[in-house]
């Protein structure tokens, strides 16, 4: 385990620089395989939208109760209006909505059972995303909350008075927009060999 493991942390590398590079790359793709996973849970909300270059796009959303815990994971005001005023972007988005915090070793185990190919292709994905600022989450009472996503909140939750939406913009139109991460990692492709490319992506 250790010299595959050094052999993961060398391919990357190659790309990366230094060792705190390799170790950011594979967590941003592990955020990414966390996020295609969670998809199928999602709704189209926004049929018609644009990222930040102009890009035609839908909005998908994916809603989680509000638990205390999620809440505690970041500096929510009290006030519920103000709390609905604010947002969170990028890949703190994933980690605010319940995508787990991995621990260095943890990641590169995970690394190694995809390999470094996989993993490098995962974090330009989301690279690509935080680029275009499509991914955040923001925090809505229970009567604030798009029709399509309210089955999947408990209603009456004490424990969770409101939901998090984590909101995901995606080049694509309505109609071929499909929940699963496979339909996530082609369209994201297909755009991303649009554009100028940068070392590593």
């Amino acid at each position: 385990m250790i010299l595959r493991t050094l052999s993961l942390l060398r391919s990357l590398q190659g790309a990366s620089h230094t060792a705190k590079d390799a170790q950011a790359t594979v967590q941003q793709a592990c955020d990414y395989r966390w996020l295609r996973g969670e998809l199928h849970h999602g709704a189209v909300t926004e049929p018609a939208t644009a990222l930040t270059d102009g890009t035609p796009a839908v909005t998908i959303t994916l809603a989680y109760p509000a638990t205390r815990a999620r809440l505690a994971g970041g500096r929510w005001p009290d006030s519920m209006e103000e709390r609905e005023s604010c947002f969170v972007e990028g890949a703190h988005a994933c980690r605010a909505a319940g995508a787990p915090a991995y621990r260095t070793l943890e990641s590169l185990s995970r690394g190694l059972a995809v390999g470094a190919a996989s993993v490098l292709k995962d974090a330009a994905r989301l690279q690509y995303l935080i680029d275009q600022r499509a991914l955040r989450l923001t925090w809505r009472q229970p009567q604030h909350l798009p029709d399509a996503l309210t089955r999947r909140l408990t209603a009456g939750n004490a424990e969770a008075p409101g939901a998090f939406l984590l909101s995901l913009k995606v080049p694509a139109r309505r109609e071929e927009v499909q929940l699963s991460g496979a339909w996530l990692d082609r369209t994201l492709d297909r755009y991303r060999r649009i554009l100028p490319r940068t070392p590593g992506h």
